[in-house]
């Protein structure tokens, strides 16, 4: 692998960072306004919205794993000569 590929790598890894935080704040947001609609106390909010958290942080993490691993740098170079010929085999 050269420098530009893991760049790209790198790059793309930046890209899919951002997903278990927005995950897990999306989620908290919606528990909690559950929680404030449902008149619960605030303990049993907080070891609710502890647990959403936690569980979406780990779905999160599962799903950037998943996205990072469907993004491949492909290596087409074999297939084409010197003069951007298509080599026949």
């Amino acid at each position: 692998m050269d420098h530009n590929q893991i760049l790209v790598l790198q790059r793309r890894k930046r890209r899919t960072r951002f997903i278990p935080p927005i995950m897990m704040l999306s989620a908290g947001a919606v528990a909690s306004i559950m929680c404030l609609i449902a008149g619960y106390e605030l303990l049993k909010s907080m070891i609710i919205l502890f647990v959403t958290l936690l569980v979406f942080a780990i779905l999160g993490t599962i799903v950037k794993a998943v996205v990072d691993s469907f993004r491949t740098v492909m290596d087409y170079s074999q297939f084409f000569d010197e003069d951007g010929e298509v080599v026949e085999k």
